[in-house]
């Protein structure tokens, strides 16, 4: 044993033995020899310092941020866009960091970051929590979704009034939640209200349902997840670009969540209570 001399770990030893009530060494004149039930119990020592040793450098790694999980929460698609670009990055450089996503409407999502049980959230709007930061990540416009045999398909750009008679499909997920608003706001000056229809299914199966002619709906460009080629992406004339933040808790103090901070921007703003408006 390195840095300790001969007297002190016999004395050690000897003090072992007097605890466990057993001869660990059998001492002669030539020296000491390991009992069986001594070599026993080195084995056993010797494994259980090795589980330490593995123990105290995984606590090392995950207080470092380069282990650990990170719980996120979506109101898009990491498919395509600003997101599985970040994410792709990420998981290079913190591959045994586990990554768990979860989608949620708004509020709720809001209420998963306060409580600690989201680390980091990707919404639409500018929500503003009390105690949590918020980084403004990415916009991009909404477009029409139709079939290729749509009337409208062949046109470059529409606006809200060309769509007063359509069919909506929407989803129930949390982006869906928000395009039934956002479709409802747009229509009501035109005093009609919309034809909605809410589909529990994935988003790849609502773009499915759109491409066989059961509607159109409102999304964007980073929410396909592959080319469908029985739709068509329209613009639209007078509609407001989405815009996504990054939202997480300024007293959450997981490393893996520090670690991915520092892949965003610079925060925008923080600390303002959340009054459910984005």
């Amino acid at each position: 044993m390195v840095g300790v001399n001969q007297s002190t770990l016999t004395r050690r030893v000897q003090l072992l033995e007097r605890r466990l009530g057993i001869t660990l060494f059998e001492r002669g004149r030539t020296g000491v020899v390991l009992t069986p039930v001594g070599k026993h119990f080195l084995q056993e020592a010797r494994s259980g310092a090795e589980q330490l040793y593995r123990a105290v450098k995984e606590v090392g790694a995950a207080h470092g941020g380069r282990c650990g999980q990170l719980r996120i929460g979506l109101m898009g698609s990491l498919a395509r866009g600003p997101l599985s670009d970040l994410f792709a990055g990420f998981r290079t450089l913190h591959p045994r960091i586990d990554l768990r996503v979860e989608e949620a409407p708004l509020e709720e999502t809001v209420a998963a970051i306060s409580n600690h049980r989201l680390d980091m959230a990707f919404v639409l709007g500018e929500p503003c929590v009390e105690g949590c930061s918020l980084v403004r990540m990415w916009e991009e416009p909404l477009v029409i979704a139709t079939s290729a045999q749509h009337r409208i398909s062949e046109k470059s750009n529409v606006c809200w009034h060309d769509l007063l008679n359509e069919l909506f499909l929407v989803s129930a997920d949390a982006f869906g939640l928000k395009a039934t608003e956002i479709i409802g706001t747009h229509l009501k000056p035109y005093g009609r209200k919309p034809r909605l229809s809410l589909q529990r299914v994935s988003r790849e199966t609502l773009f499915y349902l759109v491409g066989e002619g059961l509607g159109v709906t409102v999304a964007v460009r980073s929410m396909l997840e592959a080319v469908h080629p029985a739709l068509r992406l329209v613009d639209l004339q007078d509609a407001e670009d989405l815009r996504w933040s990054a939202i997480w808790c300024d007293s959450n103090t997981n490393p893996a969540l520090k670690a991915l901070i520092k892949r965003l921007p610079k925060p925008s703003f923080s600390s303002r209570p959340f009054d459910g408006e984005i």
